[in-house]
Formats: C-alpha cells, sequence, structure tokens
C-alpha cells in the first residue's frame, strides 16, 4: 500500500482512504468559481503548517500578487511562507509551447508548434531546480485550461498536455493540476488527461428547482479506496470543508 499524505480539507481525506498517494499526479476538475484554485492553495498551506511539507504553486493564468491577495482572505499568508522558504510562486502565464522533442515528433502535423516563447520543457527545469531549492514535497499547477487554450490546434493541444502531465508524474512530489470542467450535470465526457493521472477530482455546483449547492466527487484515485459518492462541500473563512456524511440537498 502506498503512503498516504493528508489533504488538509476537512472531509477529503475520508473520501479517499485517508489522503492522497504520495507522489502522485491527481486532476482537480471543475467550472469557474468551484473553488479549484481555493482547494489546491489549502492543500499546500495546510501541508507547510500542519505537515511541515513545503510547496510551490505554478500560475498559469494569475500574477503572485493577486494570488497572495485571494489566498489571504481565508488567513493564509503565502508570502510569509514565501519568506520562510517554505514556498515559491512560479508565474508561467507566458508557458506557451510544447517540449523541443516533441514538437520535432509532431511538425508535420501540426505546423502551428513554431513561433511559440517558452517550452513546458523550461518550465519543467525551473520547477525541478526549486523543488530541490526547498525541498518541496507538494506542487499545484492552475490551470491546465490556460495552458491548452493558447493551442488551438488539437494536436499541439494534446502533446502539450500529455508533456506536462507526463513530466509532473516524473517528478516525485504531489501534485494537484487544476482544469476546467467541460460539460456540467451529472454526466458527463471525461477529458483526455483523465485518463493519465492518477486520481480525478470533480467540483461542480448542481441546481434542483431554486436551490443550489456545491458538489464534489472522487472520480478515481488508483491505490486507494474510495467513496465515489457526489458529496457537498462548503467553502467559508477557513476555506473548503466536505461533508461526506450530508445530503446533496435539504428536505423540505
Amino acid at each position: 500500500m502506498s503512503i498516504r499524505i493528508s489533504t488538509g480539507i476537512p472531509g477529503l481525506n475520508d473520501l479517499i482512504d485517508g489522503g492522497f498517494p504520495e507522489g502522485r499526479v491527481i486532476l482537480v476538475v471543475g467550472g469557474p468559481g468551484t473553488g479549484k484554485t481555493i482547494m489546491c492553495s489549502q492543500f499546500l498551506y495546510r501541508g507547510i503548517y500542519e505537515n511541515h511539507e513545503n510547496g510551490i504553486f505554478v500560475s498559469l493564468d494569475e500574477s503572485k500578487d493577486h494570488f497572495y491577495a485571494e489566498m489571504q482572505q481565508f488567513g493564509w499568508d503565502f508570502r510569509k511562507a514565501e519568506e520562510e522558504r517554505k514556498f515559491v510562486f512560479i508565474d508561467a502565464t507566458r508557458t506557451s509551447r510544447v517540449s523541443k522533442l516533441k514538437e520535432k515528433i509532431f511538425k508535420e502535423e501540426s505546423k502551428s508548434l513554431r513561433g511559440k516563447q517558452l517550452p513546458i520543457d523550461k518550465l519543467m527545469e525551473t520547477l525541478q531546480t526549486k523543488i530541490s531549492s526547498i525541498d518541496a514535497k507538494r506542487v499545484v499547477v492552475d490551470t491546465l485550461a490556460a495552458l491548452v487554450y493558447r493551442f488551438p490546434d488539437s494536436i499541439e493541444k494534446r502533446i502539450a498536455v500529455l508533456d506536462l502531465i507526463e513530466s509532473m508524474a516524473d517528478l516525485g512530489v504531489t501534485s494537484l493540476v487544476t482544469t476546467e470542467l467541460g460539460h456540467l450535470g451529472l454526466e458527463r465526457n471525461a477529458l483526455e488527461e483523465e485518463f493519465l493521472v492518477h486520481g480525478v477530482i470533480m467540483m461542480q455546483t448542481l441546481f434542483s428547482g431554486a436551490t443550489t449547492t456545491r458538489a464534489i466527487q472522487v472520480e478515481k484515485m488508483r491505490e486507494a479506496k474510495v467513496n465515489p459518492s457526489l458529496v457537498p462541500y462548503s467553502i467559508g473563512q477557513n476555506g473548503i470543508e466536505i461533508f461526506p456524511n450530508m445530503p446533496l440537498f435539504s428536505e423540505k
């Protein structure tokens, strides 16, 4: 049985056999406003101060100052963690190219692979250096959607996703990668990247008449006995809390 690490999210450990499998890549899927970034940041912050596991946040769509300000509302002082050399923020908003090796392989299929700015290879080199510099054990990449939107060509997009996830799997750290939920509802088509990762957690907002509720589901988690039920969660002043034993909608 693999080693488990605490998620830092109240209620989530109960759904996944005690915690995330150590050293694996987990995909967090959700629509806008569902709290993907909040949950992943909570995973990092609690890891730093409750489990003594340093962390790195790789942002593909927002600045460091914006991230720090947003997380401060939950009492998570990432700026202080950075000063203590327990946390690193990597601004990867300009990352927009698949690796040079895969570009060579697929250049005949996708001419649009040429002419971009920063290869994913370089991003992964930076990430590996930062992991070593603070002995990081947890990494978040937010959001995969911001990366693939820069690749209008379907082949190019597929290779970019493969490149990133395969590279993350080789880092030896426990990683959460966020992406957008393409189809809202209880039934949906799986995203291609879901087949490449160790686990998938889905977050969404459900509607029943005039009532709405936030719902989370562990769709898969290898090496773990999971509770696959769709259960409610809330976003409060302390972050995200999951309620495994509560019904999705309260009975009137």
